[in-house]
This record gives C-alpha cells, structure tokens and sequence, in this order.
C-alpha cells in the first residue's frame, strides 16, 4: 500500500465531510428514517507525523418500536469504514 501523501486542511475538511455523508446515507440505507428520532454524527480527523486518524461518534436515539439492534449500527459503521478507505486509497496515496 502507498503512504498518504502530504494531507492539507482542505483534505481533511475534505475526509471528513465524506466520512460524514457516507455515514449518514449508510445509517438511513439500513434503517428507516421513520425509527429515527435523533441522529448525530462527530467525526475526529487527526493528521499528525505523517498518520492519519479518523474517528466516528454516533448518537442515535430510535423509536422504541425499533427493532434495531447495536449490531446493525456496527455494520453500517464499518461499511462506512470502507468506502471511507476506498477514497483515501484513490484520492490521496502517493
């Protein structure tokens, strides 16, 4: 695998606003916007020697009807990992 190439603020306001959407529409492609009450997303983006770290905090309040579980949540996370990845590896390998 190549290494980063030299990442700007740009590119991680960048990395995170997609991480962000591809969350989001990942999130709503599993589960029912009708089962949500309350979704928030924080990501972290930290850029430092060369490293990236990208982390995602999910606050998700669902109706109590839902039969959502926290395992559901977890794999649309880590389906959002992947494409996440997926740009990276495109977009900003050397």
């Amino acid at each position: 695998m190549d290494k980063l190439k030299k990442l700007t603020q740009k590119d991680l306001d960048d990395i995170s606003q997609y991480f962000s959407d591809i969350a989001n529409d990942t999130i709503l492609d599993k589960i029912s916007s009708k089962e949500i009450l309350d979704l928030d997303i924080d990501i972290e983006t930290t850029y430092e020697n060369e490293k990236l770290d990208i982390n995602i905090d999910i606050d998700i309040n669902l109706d109590e009807l839902s039969k959502i579980t926290n395992d559901d949540i977890e794999l649309a996370i880590e389906e959002s990992y992947h494409k996440l990845d997926e740009l990276i590896d495109e977009k900003y390998r050397e």
